[in-house]
């Protein structure tokens, strides 16, 4: 597979204002203003929201303006503390980036880097509340170059059961819409759950645009990790999730969704085993790859906690109490998804 990459601004859409009080740290501030207009596009209860998988993104500019001379490979221990809502006093303070070197081998073909995403809590008439509130906390992994692609074996036969996608439904305490819908076909299989990426830059998309600058597949990677979470419960409901960790974020390939939705061939999602978040240990793997097999991206152990029901009968979204505190309520008929 070959992605040309246009002469972009790529790996700076985040970054403003840089500083280096240090060989070994960078500072980037960058203010959240009408360039974020993208976020009108991913609500959590109406407001403009900012994905925890966005975080990849972030870290990994970060990182990449730390160490130039090597290429982002992956993503380790990233944490979603405190999600980034537009409004009130956020465009008031710059969102600042830190970046630290942890290690370089001796050969300087690989490096680890550090990375919190930091913003002060400020009123809306410019009291600064709190100080260097932590939202987002991840480990960059670079090289001087991405690793070999491994391939994904291909599943058994068995019947798949269509569902609808509850994050694209009115009512929910997430809403998606415009770029955010990512994911199309969503099924669930014995194994896992699978769908098609969507591929939601058209090609026409004005150069330089927000995700012509990403160094990652933000919109892909959020709509991987929906995937982790689905499954009916109780045969009936479809959790509504919340992320809050990724252990392992892994790329073999330079490609973000501008380049991907302009491949030829379709690109397939696959989130393994089946079941809601519950927070056990977290097992999951979910990839992304081509006809082929070879897979552009995988993640790995996915933690985080339902916030919502989508109800497959009714087509209505519901409270967690609905569902967990287990009263039975059966309708004739499911409007969300065939019968298993």
């Amino acid at each position: 597979m070959t992605i040309l990459r246009p002469a972009l601004p790529l790996g700076r859409f985040y970054l403003d204002r840089v500083t280096r009080p240090d060989t070994r740290t960078l500072i980037a501030e960058r203010m959240l203003d009408a360039r974020e207009d993208y976020l009108r596009h991913h609500l959590v209860r109406g407001v403009p929201t900012m994905p925890g998988c966005f975080a990849a993104e972030l870290a990994a500019e970060a990182a990449q303006e730390l160490v130039p001379d090597l290429v982002v490979t992956g993503l380790r221990d990233l944490s979603f503390e405190s999600f980034l809502k537009l409004g009130g006093g956020t465009g008031l303070s710059p969102l600042r980036l830190v970046a630290r070197l942890r290690g370089r081998d001796d050969d300087a073909e690989s490096a680890v880097v550090d990375v919190q995403v930091l913003g002060d809590v400020v009123s809306p008439s410019g009291t600064v509340l709190v100080r260097d509130r932590r939202h987002f906390a991840a480990t960059v992994v670079l090289a001087a170059e991405h690793p070999r692609a491994p391939r994904w074996a291909p599943w058994p036969a068995a019947e798949a059961v269509p569902v609808v996608d509850p994050y694209h439904v009115a009512g929910g305490a997430v809403r998606l819409s415009g770029p955010f819908v990512s994911t199309t076909g969503i099924r669930l299989h014995p194994l896992g759950v699978r769908a098609w990426y969507s591929k939601p830059v058209p090609p026409d998309t004005t150069p330089g645009s927000v995700f012509d600058r990403f160094l990652t597949p933000g919109l892909l990677l959020d709509g991987l990790l929906r995937l982790a979470a689905m499954d009916l419960v109780r045969d009936r409901y479809i959790p509504v999730a919340a992320p809050t960790a990724i252990r392992r974020i892994d790329l073999y390939g330079p490609a973000n969704d501008a380049e991907l939705s302009a491949l030829h061939v379709p690109v397939e999602l696959i989130s393994t085993p089946r079941g809601p978040f519950t927070g056990a240990e977290p097992v999951t793997r979910g990839v992304a790859m081509l006809p082929d097999g070879r897979v552009l991206l995988q993640i790995k152990d996915v933690t985080g906690f339902p916030t919502g029901y989508f109800d497959t009968f009714t087509g209505e979204h519901v409270d967690r109490s609905v569902v967990e505190d287990g009263r039975p309520l059966t309708p004739p008929a499911r409007v969300g998804a065939v019968p298993i």
